[in-house]
């Protein structure tokens, strides 16, 4: 059991899905789980690499977690990318301002178009790298 899950929140937590294989993902992700851990966020963070029965839980694929980073929010809807990041920001300090402001338009649009490019650079290098 991770410590994330053991901690008391008052809300369902939000579940971030994530490829623990993709390194730069993995730093990103590590670190954003501490600060949630901390503060007791209700962020759950799921590596698909280790724990593969959450894709079928959501209903994704690995290729799609691969690419992006999604987040399983307690009410049952499936966020891809930025607004997944967005959203697991807002719930942990201290980037709530950052995940608001993410969140947001024009900023919403910016932000999930880096995001986007970004995305597809690192799985790019990953595969070149042959982690998949």
């Amino acid at each position: 059991m991770r410590l994330c899950e053991s901690s008391a929140v008052s809300a369902p937590p939000i579940e971030v899905l994530y490829n623990g294989v993709c390194p730069v993902c993995r730093a990103g992700v590590c670190d954003l789980e501490r600060r949630a851990i901390a503060a007791r966020a209700g962020v759950i963070f799921t590596d698909v690499a280790a724990h593969s029965d959450a894709l079928a839980r959501a209903g994704l694929t690995l290729d799609a977690v691969r690419l992006k980073l999604h987040a399983l929010t307690p009410d049952g809807r499936v966020l891809r990318g930025m607004p997944a990041v967005a959203l697991a920001w807002s719930a942990t300090p201290p980037f709530q301002a950052l995940g608001r402001l993410c969140r947001t338009p024009p900023f919403s649009w910016l932000a999930a178009g880096v995001y986007h490019v970004t995305a597809h650079a690192l799985w790019s290098w990953n595969r070149a790298c042959g982690r998949w």
